[in-house]
């Protein structure tokens, strides 16, 4: 179960908001940078759910281990990018 607002996301003008309900979600503030990097940024915050589903699905599909010694590098960094999306890191 999931504790973010329910995907898909999207970006409008400085918003980041549900493609459903079209509420707002987060606002994208450019501190300093092009417009390039903003919208960059602004689009990587939109895909975090789907982005996060993604790697749910490939960890079921692969049968990663539980115990954290028996993983490949590569099953490592995808079980600690859930964990970061998840809040679940230092």
């Amino acid at each position: 179960m999931s504790n973010h607002t329910p995907g898909p996301w999207e970006v409008k003008g400085t918003w980041i908001v549900n493609s459903h309900y079209q509420e707002e979600i987060a606002t994208v503030v450019r501190v300093h940078g092009e417009d390039v990097e903003f919208k960059a940024t602004a689009n990587l915050i939109a895909a975090a759910p789907d982005l996060l589903e993604a790697l749910e699905e490939a960890v079921y599909m692969r049968g990663i281990p539980d115990d954290d010694e028996d993983r490949n590098g590569y099953e490592k960094r995808l079980m600690a990018a859930i964990a970061k999306a998840k809040g679940e890191t230092g």
